[in-house]
């Protein structure tokens, strides 16, 4: 099932991490109820109606400008985000699955679930580490909607089709595409 790309009015994606998509469904309903426009449809995908045939949007830019908080949701996928998915104590990439998260002052002794106390961790370090106070590789800081921008735009990104690519302002040699077959 293909996915359509979601634009701000500025025309940015409307969040970078994770990238805003919306269902062919849900951006039909949308240019229906006109609170999106079509940028661009898939060449090889027509849905047909009992009336109507209507090529499906690949991206749609919103009718209204969306604001960005600055604030970052404290999420298990954020902190990895943050931390670009290295331990931060053996340094070493891992994917999600591998990760934990780890409390630099554990909370047996204080420490809580925040920001500034929580760092990437794989589960081997977690496990060596335990309740000891081991000093992370970078220390641990809140990070605003741009710093997380900028760290996203580091990473990888798997995109359904070729023409998001002028939309999202990402690095190509960062960028894979997936042509997926239509349903």
């Amino acid at each position: 099932m293909k996915d359509v790309l979601l634009l701000n009015q500025d025309g940015n994606p409307l969040t970078l991490w994770p990238l805003s998509t919306i269902t062919w469904q849900q951006a039909i309903k949308a240019l229906y109820l006109d609170k999106v426009t079509v940028l661009r449809s898939y060449d090889d995908w027509i849905c047909h109606s009992q009336h109507l045939a209507l090529a499906v949007p690949s991206v749609v830019m919103m009718a209204n400008y969306h604001y960005q908080k600055g604030t970052v949701n404290f999420t298990r996928r954020n902190i990895f985000l943050r931390d670009r998915f290295h331990c931060q104590y053996c340094q070493r990439h891992f994917s999600a699955d591998h990760l934990t998260i780890d409390h630099v002052i554990p909370k047996s002794r204080g420490g809580g679930m925040r920001w500034k106390n929580v760092v990437t961790a794989c589960q081997k370090c977690n496990l060596t580490k335990g309740a000891n106070i081991v000093k992370p590789s970078q220390p641990p800081f809140e990070p605003d909607y741009w710093q997380m921008v900028n760290i996203a735009k580091t990473l990888h990104i798997q995109i359904p089709d070729r023409s998001w690519q002028e939309y999202l302002q990402w690095p190509k040699h960062l960028v894979k595409i997936n042509q997926a077959k239509a349903a």
